[in-house]
């Protein structure tokens, strides 16, 4: 369950059945490798760039760069220490989310894996059920000339 304020700047989410309020959207003053200065804002990820959001997990650089809506090579134009900033920050505000997208998508693949099993319990009892029939079959007589 989300709730906001009347401004939308914050929303308060459900973790683990306790209310959080975290804040949909930051600024930061970050400073770049050349000493200039940028105050960026680091934004919970909309919901339709979720799986962007996740296929970059392990890809720092591609994860700071849609926090902020930027192109992911601007990340490298980053102090080490601003990119730090924005990295914690989007994890901040992004992870509860996360973390509620992670159950709903461990309960669907729980559901299809027991629909998998189930269909493989279903050959595998269909393969015993064929052995049998064929152990027990009447031997074909033979014939010696």
């Amino acid at each position: 369950m989300e709730s906001t304020d009347s401004a939308s700047k914050v929303a308060t989410v459900s973790i683990d059945d306790k209310l959080a309020t975290v804040p949909r959207e930051v600024e930061l003053e970050v400073t770049h490798l050349d000493g200039s200065k940028e105050t960026v804002k680091v934004r919970q990820i909309p919901i339709s760039k979720f799986q962007d959001y996740v296929n970059t997990l392990l890809d720092e650089a591609a994860s700071i760069a849609l926090y902020c809506d930027k192109k992911k090579d601007w990340a490298d134009t980053l102090a080490f220490e601003s990119a730090n900033a924005i990295a914690e920050k989007g994890q901040e505000i992004n992870l509860p989310f996360y973390a509620a997208w992670f159950r709903r998508q461990a309960k669907w693949r729980d559901s299809q894996n027991q629909g998998a099993i189930a269909e493989m319990q279903k050959q595998f009892d269909e393969a015993i059920k064929a052995l049998h029939s064929a152990s027990s079959a009447q031997p074909s007589p033979t014939t010696t000339s």
